[in-house]
């Protein structure tokens, strides 16, 4: 019988360490619901096995913009066993996935880096089975054939009508001269963050809210206010605009990073308040409130010396300051 050759034993241990190498260390990812509505709350759970000195989890940032970490909790089962547990919110409007995550091992061989699966997450409505369709449009109307001599009659009549009516205006205009009307003073400027502030300290107290329509009016009425805002100091369109169109201006009028951010978490629960149904409590509605003072602290740094420079150029459009005026220099 014939001997192996050296080649290929050396071939054959070589593919067994390197099989056993790749055993060794592995990433197990889970989530426990793959059907989500806006506002719903999942785990999302990785677990490694394998040997290590270090490991490094994903962070916050790697997450979808749909998605929002709320906590993550960190659990070693073994030796050779480690997880981490994150507690995440679901607020996309269609199915999901959540993209590879990186985890970073520091081993006695050298620096290895390993990924999670990709996991679909599906969209599920909040709409109830049953309700109404939007009703198609109703048929047109058929014109009598004999239609032309009704267009010929009409345009006769609005010619008519407007001869009458410049008749008619002329004739009062020579008769009375109504008085000119007295030059109003230009309206002063208005500060934005002061009315955002004045917004915010008018929303019912936390306190107060008791009814789920308590709620709603509280959320609505600081997610318009924060809008309003940027719609003034952004030049964005942002009463109209959803919360996706409106990171995405901010984005592209390089609004400041803390600015984006506290502006998608405030408006994110805003959204599902008044959208999803959804029913918060007292400790949430603090939040969002800390959220808001929050988001006035920054702007007050941030957006400074821009409001100062809107006031200037409001001034110089009234004539309350002359045009060769020079703006006011931070204090």
């Amino acid at each position: 019988m014939k001997k192996p050759s050296i080649t290929v034993t050396v071939f054959a241990a070589f593919t067994f360490i390197f099989a056993s190498a790749l055993q060794a260390q592995q990433v197990h990812t889970y989530v426990d619901r793959d059907s989500l509505r806006v506002g719903d709350v999942f785990h999302y759970t990785l677990v490694f096995d394998g040997q290590y000195q270090e490991v490094a989890y994903p962070g916050e940032d790697v997450f979808e913009e749909e998605i929002e970490l709320l906590s993550r909790q960190r659990y070693q089962l073994s030796e050779r066993r480690d997880s981490l547990v994150y507690r995440l919110q679901f607020f996309a409007t269609e199915d999901l996935t959540l993209s590879r995550k990186e985890i970073h091992l520091r081993t006695a061989e050298g620096d290895t880096t390993l990924q999670t699966s990709m996991v679909p997450l599906f969209f599920k409505t909040t709409l109830a089975d049953g309700d109404e369709e939007f009703r198609p449009f109703k048929p047109l109307f058929d014109f009598a054939r004999n239609w032309w001599w009704l267009i010929v009659t009409l345009i006769l009549l609005a010619i008519a009508s407007y001869f009458a009516w410049r008749w008619y205006t002329n004739r009062e205009f020579e008769e009375e001269q109504p008085e000119p009307e007295p030059e109003l003073p230009p309206e002063p400027f208005v500060d934005p963050l002061e009315e955002l502030k004045e917004a915010v300290a008018s929303l019912i107290p936390i306190h107060k809210l008791a009814k789920k329509e308590d709620y709603e009016e509280f959320y609505i009425k600081l997610g318009d206010a924060i809008r309003y805002y940027l719609k003034r100091v952004y030049k964005i369109t942002a009463l109209e605009m959803t919360t996706r169109e409106i990171i995405e201006s901010l984005r592209e009028e390089l609004a400041p990073d803390e600015i984006i951010t506290i502006t998608r978490k405030v408006l994110n629960e805003a959204d599902m308040v008044k959208f999803a149904n959804f029913q918060p409590g007292t400790e949430q509605a603090k939040s969002v409130l800390k959220k808001a003072e929050t988001f006035i602290e920054t702007a007050e740094i941030v957006n400074r010396d821009q409001i100062r420079y809107m006031k200037y150029k409001h001034e110089e459009k009234h004539g309350i300051k002359r045009n060769n005026s020079i703006m006011e220099t931070a204090e």
